[in-house]
């Protein structure tokens, strides 16, 4: 089959990879062993990053890939929610707003989460 990381987003109308904006997708789990933190993965600006079951961590995901990772607080985040789905929602932001949006919303998962610029494209 394919993977969530890959159909969520664009169900959610995202590509994963777009000529110009993204080069390459990067797959990470929203969770470290035992509940342990994550590797982040550094920012580039032509990647795209798509986090799978962490919706429950993303305000502290949002704040640690700013802090020690090099993303900007601008960075585009999108969230789709229940892919393939009828109940299927997709939320957009930014990583200072991304949080706050999905507090709103009552986003839940499964969600599968994208950050970077194909966010926009």
């Amino acid at each position: 089959g394919v993977s969530s990381a890959f159909s969520a987003p664009l169900l959610g109308g995202i590509p994963v990879t777009h000529r110009g904006v993204a080069q390459q997708v990067v797959m990470c789990t929203g969770y470290g062993r035992e509940g342990s933190s994550l590797d982040l993965i550094q920012y580039h600006k032509e990647q795209t990053v798509v986090f799978l079951m962490a919706v429950g961590r993303l305000r502290s995901l949002c704040d640690k890939l700013i802090e020690l990772a090099g993303y900007p607080r601008d960075t585009p985040v999108a969230i789709v929610e229940k892919a393939g789905c009828p109940e299927q929602r997709t939320v957009v932001g930014n990583m200072m707003t991304i949080a706050d949006i999905a507090e709103e919303h009552k986003i839940k998962p499964p969600s599968v989460i994208v950050v970077g610029e194909v966010v926009n494209a």
